[in-house]
């Protein structure tokens, strides 16, 4: 968007908004009230197929180094080169340091070494097994209060009408589970980091765009940061671990690379389910599969209309695999 179309942005904003208000008249304005929050973005070229990012030792390369493409459109007249395309990554570490830099947000940081679990009840991240699991597993990590234990959020969405084209946006949101279940999934606290700027899904391409962010997340995890906490008045080494993904099925396919296509769609019961092939629609389908992880005596394993006609499920669940097996 050019400055003169973001102008005309923040006049039909400032018609449309009851007044006396804060909007500014002007992108110079607005530059000015960003920067002096002091959370800055760095941009970030990348090759117009998706093949690569311009980041770190290919910052200086001037065509992709897989399809030849180039990164640039040409000169503009003037001796300045614009990129093909463009897009910015916003630091994950200065929007912590912000919240241990606030008298309100400090407080709620370390919430979660004070929160007593009630078995059986789940009612935040930390009373997860899998959380319980990595607090026996990385000691080290739990004995500090303020490390900070965060979820990488990705999902994709049309941004325009199904009716008008087909644009599929997919921003990479991080949030904070440290904080109480009232604060650690509320908009304040979950960070757009990224936003992947293709009209398609980027599919296997993911990974190429997630340089930056996995980057700074090893960071945090290997090394740490050093924080100042306004409430304790002291400096401290913080470090933030990546607990999981938060994300549908398909997404889960491009993150983790496991084809959620197929006969093996499920990376957990894998070659174990009973999948059905679909001759018109050319699909595999898993209807009916779920009885199976009903309890024995469960009125619906002897249903023979509501599903498959006739049929009764008298077998088990898929045997979970181990990791050695996997």
């Amino acid at each position: 968007m050019s400055n003169h179309c973001f102008d005309d942005v923040l006049h039909l904003m400032q018609e449309t908004t009851p007044t006396p208000n804060h909007i500014p008249n002007n992108f110079n304005a607005v530059k000015k009230i960003v920067k002096e929050l002091d959370l800055d973005y760095k941009s970030t070229h990348w090759c117009r197929n998706g093949c690569m990012l311009y980041y770190k030792q290919d910052e200086q390369l001037t065509s992709c180094k897989f399809c030849g493409s180039d990164r640039f459109k040409g000169g503009n007249g003037r001796g300045k080169n614009n990129p093909v395309a463009k897009t910015h990554y916003t630091p994950l570490i200065p929007r912590l340091q912000r919240l241990y830099a606030y008298k309100k947000s400090v407080e709620h940081m370390v919430w979660h070494n004070y929160h007593a679990t009630q078995p059986g009840v789940l009612s935040h991240p930390s009373d997860a097994e899998a959380c319980k699991h990595f607090d026996r597993t990385s000691a080290l990590f739990t004995a500090e209060p303020w490390n900070v234990r965060i979820g990488l959020c990705v999902d994709g969405f049309n941004a325009y009408s199904n009716a008008v084209r087909l644009y599929s946006v997919w921003p990479i949101v991080v949030c904070v589970h440290n904080l109480p279940p009232h604060l650690c999934m509320t908009r304040p606290y979950m960070f757009l980091s990224f936003v992947i700027p293709r009209p398609n899904n980027p599919k296997n391409e993911i990974d190429v765009f997630l340089q930056p962010v996995i980057d700074e997340l090893k960071m945090l995890w290997n090394e740490g940061v050093d924080m100042y906490d306004i409430h304790a008045n002291q400096t401290f080494k913080m470090k933030a671990a990546s607990m999981w993904t938060i994300n549908d099925f398909p997404a889960y396919g491009m993150l983790s690379g496991w084809s959620t296509h197929g006969p093996l769609s499920c990376p957990i019961c894998q070659d174990q389910m009973r999948e059905s092939y679909l001759e018109h629609g050319h699909k595999m389908s898993w209807f009916d599969c779920h009885r199976c992880f009903l309890p024995r005596n469960h009125v619906f394993r002897r249903n023979r209309n509501a599903f498959t006609w006739v049929r009764v499920v008298h077998s088990q669940p898929p045997q979970r695999l181990t990791p050695e097996m996997e």
